[in-house]
């Protein structure tokens, strides 16, 4: 449970980021039905895939298509802090005066080592923003 602001702010824009990274991907899904895009597994790398891959149609010109996946290729540049955000636990650690989000994918750990990813929350804030922008450029496409 958050005990200051600052954890309080970034279970807030993480949560956030959550939010963008669902609804980028709700977006994601209803190309896959205009374009008629057949995808193999239900996840958001493969819908992506079946997007890019699909031929333009009468729901979406070839133009429209093009910006598409411009923008899937910036959306697809993010998955793995996405990976993080959604699948790993948060785990608030203090870094001198400053309180970080740590998210340790448990699909990157061995016995040997640790690995966790480290963001504060003016950039898990930034990638909110970027995700959701990119969901909003995807409906508008």
């Amino acid at each position: 449970m958050a005990t200051n602001a600052s954890e309080t702010a970034l279970h807030l824009w993480r949560s956030k980021t959550v939010d963008a990274f669902a609804r980028a991907e709700l977006t994601v899904d209803v190309l896959v039905q205009k374009l008629n895009a057949p995808v193999k597994v239900n996840m958001i790398s493969a819908k992506i895939d079946a997007v890019r891959k699909a031929k333009p149609n009468a729901a979406i010109t070839e133009d429209r298509k093009k910006k598409i996946d411009q923008t899937l290729d910036d959306l697809t540049g993010l998955l793995c802090l996405r990976n993080d955000i959604v699948h790993a636990p948060i785990i608030i650690e203090l870094i001198g005066e400053s309180a970080v989000a740590t998210f340790a994918n448990p699909n990157l750990q061995c016995s040997f080592s640790s690995y966790k990813r480290t963001i504060h929350a003016p950039r898990l804030q930034a990638l909110a923003a970027k995700v959701l922008h990119l969901a909003k450029t995807l409906e508008g496409c």
